[in-house]
């Protein structure tokens, strides 16, 4: 088996050799290769590989809905290709490519001396369609990206669209590799077919701006985010008129070859660089100009208002709006289990601290100062406190060249806002509590720092860059952490920081320890993984960070925060919780993100799709009862079952709301049709509704059991298993009903009089309630204001156009999710109401109907003998809502009213797994509805459903 320090001495060959850029990424993740062999992961590695050479598909992102290829004839585009020729040996292979291209072309080449200029033209002046071939000198500074920005630029600007590649070796381990530079060039100019399919696709998509193949396989995921071109890229995008996210993971064509519209090049063509701008060629691994260029490219296109359209690895002519990315070379096996492989010559293990061991509950460190602004300016009046903190925190490390801790911010706080200096050590106290307070361990890495500590041959360290000093960084971690860790490293105090080579070099000097010996832990793709490779360590454990989560799994990147909502405390903290909850899955089982998201387990999906949906409806809901004045929420059954636990556990939190109680009321549609009927001619609002079965299914699924059993009595059988249909039949029905109507309204009567009975032991004279439900049309709030002879109001998840036709003049209603008397498009509360319907289910079948029995009341329920076990797998799944509002509460406390979430947002979730794009576990199979009431029976509630 290969050693971990033999395959550390291998990656510090590729390292020294080509450090940090794609051709040393490259070489790494091949050498990993044969350490996934070793170590028994499932060999996705080789499986990719394998894949490539078999044409078997590797699994990419949802496709693009895109206009066909327009036929090559009526394709009427300039065509150019820029190739960069550092190998003149590569010609012939490069001539044998641009042979493909069927349309005429202008051919743009950049070589580094005469000789090699000489065979070019020899090469490929005789390329056929070609109608222009430019060679030029350069020198060798930008690699490929200076002849293309700058040596072609004016000649490149004439041109609709422009090839970009160039004669790329990898050269590392004294050999050539060819495979990564065949993949490029096969995906890229393959074939005249292939072509003429990337032509049409550009004049048939005139918004298409870039397609370039998705990542080859052996770029790992860490490799697609900006490493040490941060700083590049920010200026860049400065003068660009945008920013980047530096944290963010990001698509670009790795190895800087792609078909382009020139429009979505112009920015970068018109920046006005020059050869000189680019650094002399000295084999720099990272952090150049050229590298930066190289992740803008994308970036650059959408920011004009085009999209970039990937090709899938596995060769089809098909297009993908966001890349794979190479994600299951992380989801490939157990955290653990790599932790503990590559520790295994380790005889000191340092860990990071944030987003590693430890999570906050915000998405982003920006939402977790945001509800600190909010703390200070409730408890201290000061506004603004998140911006005026991050300010005089740039001003003190600017001051002190170094990072600094919070005495330090605090002091320069003081002096430019001149503050109170008790009030801010108050104020500094209160940050500090707030981080302790907030803190989870991340389990996963927990346990093995543990498992870790307790072993006498290794020394264990915490390095973080950070301006918590080590002291209080020690008071605000839990405990766990804080006994495990040997010595703990902040940068505020030793004054360098592990994103430097000195940071690294200086940690390893403190410890005298040996770096082939030494295994770091953590989640910055350039902090905790190329920087210690850098030093020559052992192969460093990634661990991404559970906001990387949206920006790596394609089916979670629709509940990425637009640009109006990042920072933002409310909406960071519920995606927080949700990331936080996934990233704990997918340390320990990563193959329920390795293809399409999974959900193996009922509780996660409680807690991510249903907790967010409903803690949304219940703050709402919440302040529509503090606005209207009403002293009482009745939660109507049974999907307020679950709503109306949660909504006691959250009333507990709120002072505000300890006048605003709450009730579980029994009711159905049924159990009010009956009741609500007065003379016959009141049931037109029970059939309003369409239904599709028999006479009798309708009267009993609708008005009950006694009501169809006297009708059949009355009325004999046959007429009773007559086909009905609603609501073309309703007129004709109520006459068919008329002979017996006397009967009908003696038996609503003793309905009516037993519900009213028990209305008045659950709402007092004065509550104005509110009834709250999922809603739609408002048929029970109508009905139920018939029975017990008052106005309501309703506080619904979604209603329909039709509401106020169901409703009297004097009753209202108000929807969090969509009110279809304004909002034209059906939200996913509306398309997947079954699924939502049978999530907030209750333990008892439905209510069917009170009877009087002296001086009791007995509430009576529909016969449901599948309900019980159904019970079973809800209420495991409502029990993960109920610990996502508890963890919700746990933060935010009595300031949940203040929490204002997206209400689109929240919905993702349910919309997710409704459309299938998100997988549920076998688990699944059972959420079915019995839907008797439109005469469907049994019905799949989403894809995975039985």
């Amino acid at each position: 088996m290969l050693s971990i320090s033999k395959f550390s001495s291998l990656l510090r060959d590729a390292i020294q050799r080509h450090g940090g850029g794609m051709a040393g990424i490259r070489s790494i993740v091949l050498r990993s290769f044969r350490v996934s062999r070793a170590l028994g992961l499932r060999g996705l590695w080789w499986r990719i590989h394998a894949a490539q050479r078999r044409n078997i598909p590797v699994p990419v992102s949802e496709t693009m809905t895109l206009n066909p290829a327009t036929p090559l004839a009526q394709v009427d585009l300039t065509v150019g290709v820029m190739a960069h020729v550092f190998y003149p040996d590569l010609l012939d292979e490069l001539a044998g490519y641009l042979s493909h291209i069927p349309l005429p072309y202008v051919l743009m080449i950049s070589v580094m001396d005469e000789s090699a200029r000489a065979l070019a033209e020899t090469h490929l002046s005789g390329l056929p369609r070609l109608t222009v071939l430019d060679i030029r000198i350069v020198p060798n500074r930008g690699r490929d990206i200076a002849p293309l920005l700058v040596t072609f630029r004016e000649e490149i600007l004439k041109l609709d669209l422009i090839c970009h590649v160039h004669t790329k070796k990898s050269l590392y381990a004294g050999q050539e590799q060819n495979s990564w530079r065949g993949y490029l060039f096969q995906s890229l100019l393959g074939s005249p077919d292939r072509l003429s399919w990337v032509f049409g696709m550009f004049h048939a998509n005139p918004k298409l701006g870039m397609i370039y193949p998705e990542s080859y396989a052996s770029v790992p995921l860490w490799g697609h985010t900006w490493l040490s071109n941060a700083e590049w890229g920010r200026q860049l995008a400065e003068r660009l008129g945008f920013e980047i996210d530096a944290a963010s993971y990001l698509d670009f064509p790795a190895g800087s070859m792609f078909w382009a519209r020139t429009q979505a090049l112009r920015p970068l063509l018109e920046l006005g660089l020059r050869t000189e701008s680019f650094p002399p060629e000295q084999g720099q691994v990272d952090g150049t100009l050229q590298h930066a260029i190289e992740r803008m490219l994308c970036l650059v296109t959408r920011h004009q208002g085009l999209f970039v359209g990937i090709v899938p690895s596995d060769g089809r002519l098909a297009l993908a709006q966001e890349g794979e990315r190479n994600r299951q070379l992380y989801f490939d096996a157990p955290l653990r289990q790599k932790i503990d492989y590559f520790a295994s010559d380790a005889a000191w293990v340092s860990f990071d601290i944030f987003d590693t061991l430890v999570v906050r509950p915000f998405l982003t460190a920006h939402g977790a100062r945001n509800f600190l602004s909010m703390l200070v300016q409730e408890q201290f009046g000061i506004e603004g406190f998140d911006r005026l903190r991050s300010q005089a925190e740039i001003k003190a490390r600017a001051r002190a060249g170094k990072d600094v801790d919070l005495q330090r911010i605090y002091a320069t706080l003081q002096q430019d806002a001149s503050l109170d200096s008790k009030i801010l050590e108050a104020v500094m106290a209160l940050e500090l509590s707030t981080e302790r307070r907030l803190l989870k361990p991340r389990s996963v890495l927990v346990e093995a720092l543990e498992s870790f500590a307790a072993d006498p041959r290794r020394t264990v360290v915490g390095v973080s860059d950070m301006y918590i000093s080590q002291q209080d960084l020690r008071a605000v971690l839990p405990s766990a952490i804080d006994q495990a860790l040997g010595r703990l490293y902040v940068s505020c105090d030793t004054g360098w920081r592990k994103d430097t080579d000195n940071g690294w070099h200086a940690l390893i000097q403190a410890e005298h320890g040996d770096p082939k010996k030494w295994l770091h832990i953590g989640d910055n793709e350039h902090a905790d993984v190329m920087q210690p490779l850098h030093a020559g360590m052992l192969f460093p454990v990634h661990v991404l960070r559970p906001s990387a989560y949206l920006d790596v799994v394609p089916s979670l990147r629709d509940l990425r925060p637009p640009a109006s909502q990042r920072g933002d405390w409310a909406h960071e903290l519920w995606l927080g919780l949700v990331v936080n909850h996934l990233a704990q899955w997918g340390d320990r089982q990563p193959e329920m993100f390795a293809g399409s998201m999974r959900i193996e387990h009922p509780e996660s999906f409680g807690y991510v799709v249903l907790g967010p949906l409903i803690t949304d409806y219940l703050i709402w809901l919440a302040r529509i009862a503090l606005q209207r004045g009403s002293k009482k929420i009745l939660f109507l059954s049974r999907e307020g079952y679950l709503l109306h636990k949660l909504y006691l556990r959250m009333r507990a939190h709120v002072p505000a709301l300890a006048a605003v109680e709450a009730r579980y009321l029994l009711v159905s549609r049924r159990g009010v049709n009956t009741p609500a009927m007065h003379d016959i001619t009141d049931l037109a609002s029970a059939f309003r509704k369409p239904y599709t079965g028999s006479f009798f299914g309708l009267l009993d699924s609708r008005l009950g059991r006694e009501v169809a059993t006297s009708a059949q009595q009355a009325l004999g059988r046959t007429a009773l298993e007559s086909e009905v249909y609603l609501p073309e039949m309703a007129s004709e029905l109520i006459e068919r009903l008329r002979s017996i109507a006397p009967a009908l309204e003696e038996i609503a009567q003793r309905e009516r009089k037993a519900y009213q009975l028990y209305w008045h032991t659950q709402v007092s004279d004065g509550d104005q309630p509110i009834v709250a439900d999922v809603g739609y049309a408002g048929s029970i709030q109508a009905q139920l204001a018939r029975v017990i002879g008052q106005p309501l109001g309703g506080a619904y998840f979604a209603v329909t156009s039709d509401i106020d036709e169901v409703l009297a003049t004097d009753q209202w209603a108000v929807a969090r999710f969509h009110d279809g008397r304004s909002d034209a498009d059906l939200p996913p509360v509306l398309t997947h109401h079954l699924l939502l319907e049978a999530l907030l289910t209750s333990p008892s079948a439905q209510f069917s109907h009170f009877e009087q029995q002296e001086n009791d009341l007995l509430p009576r329920f529909r016969e449901d003998d599948e309900h019980a076990p159904r019970w079973v797998l809800i209420e495991k799944i409502q029990a993960g809502a109920e610990t996502f509002i508890k963890d919700i509460l746990d933060v935010a406390g009595k300031h949940v009213l203040d929490a204002q979430f997206a209400p689109r947002a929240v919905q993702e979730p349910l919309h997710a797994v409704g459309t299938g794009r998100w997988e549920l576990g076998a688990w699944s199979a059972s959420l079915i509805i019995d839907d008797e009431y439109t005469g469907r029976g049994r019905v799949a509630t989403h894809p995975n459903a039985a």
